[in-house]
């Protein structure tokens, strides 16, 4: 009967220590994720009045492309927005406009602009002012210029990438806005 409640006793011992351990697991990793959830709580009130924590509205887009190019008096710009990537972080550092990048995760979509253009500074004034209208949002990535075949005009070709940070930690991690 001694031996019995010994080896009850033993096995309670066993299923504690294991809970313990499995507890102490769970502790460390949520504070791995402490410098993230502070970098992004540090981040957080300014993403959020940029628009980065919403999905990407395509059809907004198009409107801010549509009037920053009237404003500007371009002619005509053709886009394309390619669909979203979403990115680890570990396999998208090269997306990340700093370094290093987040350790969460993001989606990235890029636009492709079109253009065909007499000077260059057109072009490059109406982007910097997109980029700084949406600044953390939106990050012209790179430009081409090439001569327009059979005429005097510069063919632009620019590529944008939107950010989006929509659901990268949990609510659990993070809390309340």
């Amino acid at each position: 009967m001694i031996l019995h409640r010994q080896r009850g006793m033993e096995d309670a011992l066993l299923q504690a220590e294991k809970q313990w351990q499995q507890r102490q697991q769970q502790v460390a990793d949520q504070g791995s994720y402490q410098p993230d959830i502070a970098f992004f709580m540090a981040h957080r009130a300014k993403w959020q009045a940029s628009g980065v924590m919403q999905p990407p509205d395509f059809d907004h887009w198009d409107t801010v492309l549509a009037t920053t190019q009237q404003q500007f008096t371009l002619p005509h710009v053709s886009y394309q927005i390619q669909p979203s990537v979403f990115c680890a972080a570990a396999t998208c550092q090269q997306q990340w406009p700093a370094s290093p990048p987040p350790a969460f995760n993001f989606t990235v979509t890029t636009i492709q602009l079109n253009w065909l253009v007499a000077h260059e500074s057109l072009v490059l004034d109406w982007l910097q002012q997109l980029e700084h209208a949406y600044a953390g949002l939106l990050l012209v990535r790179r430009c081409r210029w090439a001569l327009a075949e059979g005429s005097d005009m510069i063919a632009a070709q620019c590529e944008l990438d939107l950010f989006n940070l929509s659901d990268v930690l949990s609510d659990a991690l993070i809390g309340p806005p």
